[in-house]
């Protein structure tokens, strides 16, 4: 049982809020972290006001209580090869465009998002 392999597991985490609590904002980085450290593919769906991660340097100003800086959180993210997802109704309400929006996120509508989630374990915060 020692030698037997493990099979990479696929996660999405949705982040749905963001101003209001910032270890909120943590936590699926922090777990996302943890997934692509294990060798897992991992997706975080920005959604609601949670899009508002996807704007340079808002995530600068993000001071979790529990959990590292979220700047450290999302650049350890990317650099895993993690991948952010941006829902396109959502980010146009908060103003991210094609030209505001951090490298590596990408836009992710309902059909996409739908398309990504199959076969993944669902965390939403």
């Amino acid at each position: 049982m020692a030698n037997e392999k493990v099979l990479p597991a696929k996660f999405i985490f949705t982040l749905t809020s963001f101003w209001q609590d910032p270890d909120r904002v943590a936590i699926p980085l922090a777990m996302g972290n943890t997934a692509l450290a294990l060798g897992h593919d991992v997706v975080i769906w920005l959604t609601l006001e949670g899009v508002n991660l996807a704007k340079p340097g808002v995530a600068d100003t993000i001071i979790p209580k529990s959990f590292p800086p979220v700047k450290e959180l999302l650049a350890a993210f990317i650099e895993g090869g993690g991948r952010i997802g941006v829902c396109p109704p959502c980010a146009k309400v908060h103003g991210v465009t094609d030209g505001m929006m951090i490298d590596h996120a990408e836009w992710m509508g309902a059909a996409a998002m739908l398309e990504i989630a199959r076969g993944r374990t669902a965390f939403s915060f």
